[in-house]
């Protein structure tokens, strides 16, 4: 073998962990969202063949005959007590499609199933999909595994009929076109700060980066502390200006101004990790060039605006990009905080349907839809702000 190749050879398997982790939970998901959203898969059925149950307890309740007493009755007396579809459906307790009830009626072998009841054959606990394997004289794999029905595009249909898709939608759109400007240019600022060679630079450093690393769930609380009626904002704001008869706002219940108290909790909680970018990109540049600006006579306004954020170009497509990916795909502050759906994002919308509604197709079809937004947002911000000055 050659060197190359067994060079190659083991390039790939010292990765092999990693590709295999891309593939199983970045790819596969991807894939697999697309595939759902063409389709009516809902989760609540996805295990309904899976389950166990205790064949003697269910055909006891469906027929009204005892076990013990089952031999004193022939297979064809116990066949007038006994409905193939009715079994399965209400004393099993399988959901059926009208496709799968014909299939029972078909295919279902009562005979043998009431001789083996009668005779005590049957197992004191089975697998449903198990019992249908040895019961269904034809399609018994039809039962044993879910499969969500192909409904094609009308999953996407459905969601342009849906108000709250529009309203989750815009509520997402409007969330990422105030907080991503507002979050980079104070990040910006929080960088220039912190690169400046002032006493406890290092301590300002630490306490712009902090909200950053603290629990998502943790600042929610403390915003809900803040924001509620009873809260801290509204005991500032009525010592302020208790005498013009201020009243106390609940924040997160006005539907005019919960998501916007949630942009000022984001800006806060993000400003401080895209420092951090930002300050990596000042350090690259060249102090003689701040030099040369200040003999020309450049004030400090004019070092900013004319030197220091053109040469902060390529990391501020790269915190647009991040900050607008995040912003669109805003989900936990929004599931902590947020008690309307007129404030909700298209993010927590998907998850509503997806473990709320059960309805994960639906919920697939906005994943992919919102996939699709986020890749033309970004395309655009590439296109339009150019890395290079």
């Amino acid at each position: 073998m050659k060197y190359r190749t067994k060079e190659a050879i083991v390039g790939y398997l010292f990765s092999l962990p990693v590709i295999l982790t891309v593939l199983v939970f970045t790819i596969y998901p991807i894939i697999a969202a697309f595939y759902y959203s063409l389709t009516d898969y809902q989760p609540l059925e996805a295990r309904k063949f899976t389950y166990v149950f205790n064949p003697y307890d269910a055909l006891e309740i469906h027929t009204g005959v005892l076990r013990e007493e089952a031999k004193s009755y022939s297979v064809d007396e116990l066949l007038n007590y006994f409905d193939p579809v009715t079994f399965v459906e209400i004393d099993v307790g399988v959901k059926l499609s009208d496709e799968e009830k014909e299939l029972i009626k078909k295919n279902l072998d009562s005979l043998n199933l009431l001789a083996d009841y009668r005779e005590g054959r049957l197992p004191k606990e089975i697998k449903i999909s198990d019992f249908m394997r040895r019961y269904m004289r034809n399609d018994s794999n039809r039962f044993t595994r879910y499969r969500p029905k192909f409904v094609g595009i009308q999953n996407f249909k459905d969601m342009f009929k849906d108000m709250y898709f529009y309203t989750s939608f815009w509520n997402a759109f409007l969330y990422s076109i105030i907080v991503v400007p507002i979050q980079t240019l104070l990040a910006i600022i929080l960088a220039v700060a912190a690169n400046s060679k002032i006493r406890g630079v290092n301590f300002f450093k630490s306490v712009f980066f902090l909200p950053a690393i603290t629990s998502s769930a943790a600042l929610s609380m403390i915003f809900w502390l803040i924001y509620s009626k009873p809260g801290i904002l509204n005991k500032i704001l009525l010592s302020l200006f208790g005498r013009f008869k201020f009243e106390p706002i609940d924040y997160l219940n006005e539907p005019n101004i919960a998501l916007f108290a949630i942009m000022a909790m984001n800006i806060w909680s993000t400003a401080g990790y895209f420092m951090v970018t930002f300050l990596a990109g000042l350090q690259d540049i060249p102090s003689s060039i701040y030099e040369a600006a200040k003999i020309d006579g450049a004030n400090g306004w004019q070092t900013f605006w004319k030197i220091t954020v053109p040469l902060l170009r390529p990391q501020i497509v790269f915190v647009s990009i991040m900050g607008t990916i995040g912003c669109m795909q805003v989900f936990d502050q929004i599931y902590f905080l947020i008690r309307n759906l007129r404030n909700i994002t298209i993010s927590f919308y998907i998850y509503k349907n997806a473990f709320e509604y059960g309805k994960m197709g639906y919920a697939s079809a906005l994943a992919v839809v919102l996939f699709a937004v986020i890749l033309t947002l970004s395309l655009i911000q590439r296109k339009v702000i150019k890395e290079e000055y």
